[in-house]
């Protein structure tokens, strides 16, 4: 198996919680050869935790022969500049979500994707790779034409936060939280249901913290299937409530509930029959788990099979792409009073 050297850009959190231990476990496909950050501090404590150079300028790593791929864990403003230091340099790329700070970036960076094949160019997008995903998926198929669905992702709002960092109290990328969390939340319906075509929403700010909008609700209509019609609800910004991440999709013969809520148990409820005399199958409840890094080995693991195989990556400039374009023409729905928005497409 190719082994492939990856420089990290971005020392921080979730460098040194989730992606070095992830790494490392999949030794057999990676080895961190390097890092930076702007803080030399930062990098040389990151370094010796990896056991890994450190590089004084991002130039330095960029031209390193040594390195096949680019791990970059910034904030999102800034990722158009590494992919286009990446398409110069011709190395592979991987990005935190989101995609990018503005949509206009967004498309910059599918264009530059699309100029350069021969490097891959991804987000980091882990709730593509969730197997509650796959469970729905499975059983979607049992209920029938799928005629709608409601996606709640809510909860209170944790003023002690290890990941409220500066930039997301002060977001330079578009709607703030329901972008930084909300892709994830859109990540996991439209790897299910397929693509939003249209979208009615009505947002506002409840928490000065949040720099901006942080609660949207909001009615789509997907692309794919016939008329499949739902609603989409987030926010991480109430007061005291249960935290609740739900995805319930109903079809003509039946219905799926996911339940993720609860991270350690979560569960999906099928019922299968095609009224409400007929049962096939009456709340069979399929309980599964989620990796500790949930999905984020998955999607590492994906990334070197689309690297050196030429698989295909889930979290692709595309559809992280739409995940961003939904927000924008949710943020835009709403200055218009919650008028219906067709969402951009490549």
């Amino acid at each position: 198996m190719t082994i492939l050297n990856v420089a990290i850009i971005g020392t921080g959190i979730f460098a040194k919680e989730t992606h070095l231990p992830t790494l490392k476990n999949l030794s057999n496909e990676f080895n961190v050869v390097g890092c930076y950050n702007r803080s030399i501090e930062k990098a040389e404590e990151f370094g010796e935790l990896a056991s890994c150079k450190v590089y004084k300028t991002v130039d330095e790593l960029f031209e390193d022969p040594e390195v096949n791929v680019v791990d970059v864990l910034v904030p999102n403003q800034f990722n158009l500049t590494y992919v286009e230091l990446a398409a110069k340099h011709k190395k592979h790329i991987i990005m935190e979500k989101p995609i990018s700070a503005t949509l206009e970036d967004s498309r910059k960076i599918y264009k530059i994707a699309k100029e350069n094949p021969e490097i891959f160019v991804g987000i980091n997008e882990n709730w593509l790779y969730l197997k509650a995903a796959q469970i729905l998926q499975e059983n979607l198929p049992k209920i029938g034409k799928v005629e709608s669905f409601t996606y709640n992702s809510t909860g209170p709002f944790v003023s002690k936060n290890k990941y409220g960092t500066a930039w997301r109290a002060h977001p330079q990328h578009i709607g703030g939280y329901l972008s930084d969390g909300g892709v994830h939340q859109l990540a996991l319906l439209t790897e299910v249901l397929g693509p939003v075509a249209k979208i009615s929403s009505l947002t506002k700010q409840i928490r000065k913290e949040s720099g901006t909008d942080d609660t949207c609700f909001s009615t789509c209509l997907m692309k794919e299937g016939d008329n499949v019609i739902g609603t989409y609800t987030y926010s991480s910004a109430f007061g005291q409530t249960n935290k609740w991440t739900v995805f319930k999709i109903y079809g003509d013969n039946g219905s799926l509930f996911l339940n993720l809520s609860d991270k350690k148990k979560p569960y999906v409820e099928l019922n299968v029959g095609p009224n409400a005399e007929t049962a096939d199958i009456k709340g069979q409840i399929i309980e599964f788990s989620e990796s500790n890094f949930f999905g984020v080995e998955s999607e590492f693991k994906a990334m070197h099979e689309a690297i050196t195989n030429k698989e295909i990556y889930k979290g692709s400039v595309e559809a992280c792409g739409h995940h961003l374009f939904v927000v924008g023409a949710i943020l835009e729905s709403s200055s218009k009073g919650g008028s219906m928005i067709e969402v951009e497409q490549y």
